[in-house]
């Protein structure tokens, strides 16, 4: 037995040409009368979208019931998102019109993979007319969603054929390949009122996930958090719903005024609203006209229309072809990866186009020079592929899922099994310390390491002819590349795979080639011999600058390059021995401590023939090496008094 939870929730939406008898057709099945409006009343047509239910078999059918007039259209494409199943309806006494074969085309274009036609009125003609309208249904729908689907004359009046329709429709969702519903919750939504004594009411088809009552969604795309006051399906109050079913939902927090067709709900997080999508286009054989660059057309996504400008970048996209494609609104919406859409032109109205969102989200100064290579990277049924692109595009990996559900569709529950696999490839690398690790993409690493390289040359050549530069300074001059823990992973690993080296305590690139001009490389060999022949009394900076002519910065950026070689040693700022004299000094100290077991500051100068200006750093300088070993006012003998100060190959 069937019960009311364990029935499978399927949503129809019907099409066809106005004055069919669609809406008549919905009555006669479900006992409900969609035309809810006076105007609709008075008239005697469908304006705006209507809803009807009824169950059969193990299945619970919502009906969305759409207008047929074509200045409606934009109706009938906000109802036929979420459907599941058409029910095409064509009128014996008039069989295919224009409006039949534009509905047709939508809902082909926005995914219904089948359905049931109906030919309608059969009792206002004969028997071997209707048989005339079915042969030509059957040759249109040929090629389309419909081709082979059941063809079923019905009579509104006298209810003949019902019974045939209701187990075709059943037959049809039976075979019909229920859509992946999202994990996450999303409704577009199509209708809003308000009730009395109850406030605030909208209505929708939900695209995913569940909801219940008490918990809060996010409002789109004004961002703002509403609460669910109370649920119904189909009239009849429920705890919660879910996927593929007609859903009105009671709100607290936001006003009728508030709310339109063509919001969306959705779970907080989840979606963002966005003014430039990525997506591929089909623009339909009956298109009268070729898709070109900066096209405007009304966009159709969900149950929204908003005027659109149409980005191809090249050839125009002709009648019958596909292409990529970038989509700029004129204000902001919502959409998600794999989400589909309609094109059509505002005037004349006609359909042109359509397709499925690629990127939701192009960030708002995004260059996207080659549209097709995007496109084609992110038009695949591979998640792992998709995720990996996501993730190459981002400085870190986030925790959160949300993020990769919206942008590329990736499951949640999918979401840390893939990671740990991308993980695994090493498409994704670790850094940081153990407390705070991070994952980043190898792309995203690698063009990183790029941009640190690039920077560093960049800096070195504002600050010629240096080779090196302090870690902290090449540092600071890739700040604006990323965050800082990125920017010291990639160089650590220019580091360690040695492209970029340490030279003396200073980092550059190892191809690095300082190239001196012709006065630099005469004031160099001046400064060399005069701090050669200074001994263990060389002239300072300033006294360099003063003696050669030269500004003393230009000066001091010669020594520091002499510095970076290991032809000089700076012991203490401004003070520059060669390492020649250093030694020198090394082998006078460990010949005096030979003689005495500790020697005093005094004793050193003296025996180095120098003054305290000089011999103060020089002591200092061999206790951080530990040549010498400072106790109280005396120096001992350190464990490296023995090490020579002279490179090798000097």
């Amino acid at each position: 037995m069937t019960t009311d939870e364990s029935r499978r929730h399927v949503i129809v939406g019907t099409a066809g040409h106005i004055d069919h008898g669609k809406t008549s057709l919905v009555r006669r099945l479900t006992g409900i009368d969609t035309d809810r409006l006076p105007e609709e009343k008075a008239r005697g047509i469908s304006i705006d979208l209507g809803f009807a239910h009824w169950e059969a078999a193990e299945f619970r059918f919502g009906i969305v019931d759409v207008p047929g007039h074509e200045r409606f259209v934009r109706n009938m494409v906000a109802g036929a998102t979420g459907v599941n199943l058409a029910l095409l309806v064509v009128a014996a006494d008039d069989g295919l019109m224009p409006q039949t074969i534009e509905h047709l085309e939508i809902m082909d274009l926005l995914g219904v993979s089948g359905g049931v036609v109906a030919i309608t009125k059969i009792d206002t003609v004969d028997a071997d007319f209707v048989a005339l309208v079915e042969a030509e249904l059957v040759d249109r729908l040929r090629g389309t969603f419909l081709d082979g689907c059941p063809v079923v004359p019905v009579s509104s009046q006298t209810g003949e054929g019902f019974d045939r329709l209701t187990s075709a429709l059943v037959a049809a969702a039976r075979k019909s390949i229920p859509l992946r519903p999202g994990e996450l919750f999303r409704m577009p939504i199509d209708r809003v009122f308000s009730v009395p004594g109850h406030g605030t009411v909208v209505t929708g088809s939900v695209l995913g996930g569940r909801v219940r009552v008490g918990e809060s969604l996010e409002l789109f795309p004004a961002q703002r958090l509403v609460r669910v006051r109370a649920l119904q399906n189909h009239g009849q109050p429920v705890d919660e719903s879910g996927s593929g079913s007609r859903t009105a939902i009671n709100l607290a927090g936001v006003k009728v005024a508030e709310l339109h067709r063509g919001d969306e709900l959705a779970n907080p997080g989840y979606l963002q609203p966005t003014r430039r999508l990525l997506v591929r286009l089909r623009c339909l054989s009956s298109a009268p006209v070729s898709l070109r660059d900066r096209m405007s057309l009304s966009l159709h996504l969900g149950t929204c229309e908003v005027s659109a400008r149409v980005i191809v970048k090249g050839e125009p996209l002709a009648p019958g072809t596909e292409g990529y494609a970038e989509l700029r609104t004129l204000t902001p919406i919502v959409a998600a990866y794999g989400q589909r859409f309609i094109l059509r032109r505002p005037s004349p109205a006609l359909t042109v186009a359509g397709g499925v969102v690629l990127d939701p989200g192009i960030e708002f100064r995004r260059r996207l020079p080659n549209l097709a290579l995007r496109g084609a990277a992110l038009d695949t049924a591979d998640e792992l592929e998709r995720l990996s692109l996501f993730c190459s595009e981002r400085d870190q990996v986030d925790a959160s899922p949300l993020t990769a559900a919206w942008k590329v569709g990736v499951p949640p529950s999918h979401y840390a099994a893939l990671i740990e696999q991308l993980e695994t490839t090493r498409r994704l690398i670790r850094i940081g310390s153990r407390e705070a690790a991070g994952l980043v993409h190898a792309d995203a690493l690698q063009s990183l390491k790029g941009a640190v390289l690039k920077r560093v040359h960049a800096e070195l050549q504002q600050q010629h002819p240096r080779r090196a530069l302090p870690r902290s300074v090449l540092l600071s001059a890739c700040r604006r590349l990323g965050p800082s823990n990125l920017v010291e992973a990639a160089f650590e690993l220019l580091l360690t795979a040695g492209t970029l080296v340490a030279v003396g305590p200073n980092f550059g690139p190892a191809n690095m080639q300082v190239q001196l001009t012709r006065n630099q490389i005469a004031t160099r060999a001046a400064m060399l011999g005069r701090i050669t022949a200074g001994k263990l009394a060389p002239p300072t900076l300033r006294e360099l600058a003063g003696a050669l002519d030269q500004p003393p910065e230009a000066v001091s950026v010669l020594l520091d390059l002499c510095v970076e070689e290991g032809i000089l040693v700076e012991v203490e700022e401004g003070i520059f021995f060669s390492p020649v004299a250093l030694d020198q000094a090394r082998q006078i100290c460990r010949n005096l401590l030979a003689a005495h077991r500790s020697v005093t500051l005094s004793q050193l100068r003296e025996a180095w023939g120098t003054t305290r200006r000089y011999a103060l750093p020089l002591c200092q300088y061999f206790d951080a090496r530990k040549i010498t070993h400072r106790a109280g006012d005396v120096r001992r003998a350190g464990p490296n008094i023995a090490m020579s100060l002279v490179p090798p190959f000097s």
